[in-house]
C-alpha cells in the first residue's frame, strides 16, 4: 500500500483531533471518565486498552523522566506493569475526576513533545496508509481530481478513524445522487436535509448553522466529495448522521460547523 507523507498525516491528525473539542489535538490529555485511566494524544490512547503502554515504551524512561521529572518515574511504571496497576497508579493522579495540577502539566509537557507525537505519527500510520490508498482510488474515478490532495486524504483519514471506511459507497454513488437532482440544485437538496434535523439527534444545531453556511457555496471542485459526505452519513446510525455529515462536509468544503465551533480549514488543508 502507499504512504502519505509524514506532514499530511500531522495535518489529518490535527483536524480529526480539533473536531474532538481539543485546542491542541496532538497534546491531549484526558482522565479516568471512561475507565482508561489516562488517555494521551490525538487518537487517545491509553492505559485500559494497552494502547498507550507500547508509545510510552518506544520514547524510552531516559526521555519520559526528562519531559516529567516528578511523575515521569510513575509513568514509566504504569505502562511497564499489568493493566490494572497501570490504572491504579494513573488514577492515584486523580480527584474527583480532576488531575493534580502538576500531573496535568508533566502530562501535557509530555504528550506535546517532539518524542512522543513522532509515536503518534507511527501509531496513525496503519489507518492513515488505509486512508490513503481510498482516497487513491477515488481520485481515480472522480475528474475532479488529478491525484489525491491533502484535503482528500484528511477526509478519509476522518473517515477511517470514526466510520470505518466507505461501506461500500464510491464515485458512482455521487453521479448517480447529482443525476436527478442536477449539479445546481444538489447543495439545496442536502442543506434542506441538514435543516430538518430534528432536536436530540447529535450535532443537529451543527447541522442547522451548516444549513445556512453552505447553501449555495459549495463550489464546484468540492461538489463530488460533499455529496460523498452525505451519502456516506446515511450509513450511520440515524442519531449520528447529523454529526457525521457535519464533520465529512466541513472537510469537504474546508469550513463548518463541528461540535459547537465554525472550523476554517482552508490553510490548514491547502498547505
Amino acid at each position: 500500500m502507499p504512504n502519505p507523507p509524514d506532514d499530511w498525516i500531522r495535518t489529518a491528525l490535527k483536524v480529526t483531533g480539533h473536531f474532538e473539542d481539543s485546542s491542541d489535538p496532538l497534546g491531549a490529555v484526558t482522565g479516568d471518565f471512561d475507565g482508561m485511566g489516562i488517555s494521551l494524544g490525538v487518537l487517545q490512547w491509553n492505559i485500559g486498552s494497552n494502547s498507550l503502554q507500547a508509545m510510552v515504551n518506544a520514547v524510552g524512561r531516559e526521555t519520559v523522566v526528562g519531559l516529567m521529572p516528578k511523575f515521569g518515574p510513575e509513568l514509566w511504571a504504569a505502562c511497564n506493569s499489568n493493566v490494572k496497576q497501570g490504572l491504579a497508579i494513573c488514577r492515584g493522579w486523580q480527584h474527583g475526576g480532576l488531575f493534580v495540577p502538576d500531573v496535568h502539566k508533566e502530562l501535557k509537557a509530555f504528550t506535546r513533545s517532539d518524542a512522543f507525537v513522532e509515536q503518534q505519527i507511527r501509531r496513525a500510520q496503519r489507518v492513515a496508509t488505509e486512508a490513503y490508498s481510498a482516497a487513491q482510488v477515488y481520485a481515480a474515478a472522480d475528474p475532479a481530481y488529478d491525484a489525491v490532495t491533502k484535503a482528500l486524504f484528511a477526509w478519509f483519514f476522518d473517515l477511517f478513524t470514526q466510520n470505518g471506511g466507505l461501506k461500500g459507497l464510491g464515485y458512482g454513488d455521487v453521479q448517480q445522487f447529482i443525476g436527478p437532482n442536477g449539479a445546481a440544485l444538489v447543495d439545496d437538496v442536502i442543506c434542506n436535509w441538514l435543516a430538518a434535523r430534528p432536536k436530540g439527534s447529535v450535532g443537529f444545531r451543527d447541522s442547522n448553522a451548516n444549513a445556512n453556511l453552505w447553501r449555495n457555496s459549495v463550489a464546484g471542485g468540492c461538489l463530488s466529495l460533499f455529496v460523498l459526505s452525505y451519502l456516506r452519513s446515511q450509513l450511520s446510525r440515524p442519531e449520528y448522521r447529523a454529526d457525521v455529515m457535519n464533520r465529512k462536509g466541513t472537510i469537504a468544503v474546508q469550513t463548518g460547523w463541528v461540535h459547537s465551533e465554525k472550523h476554517a480549514l482552508r490553510e490548514l488543508l491547502e498547505n
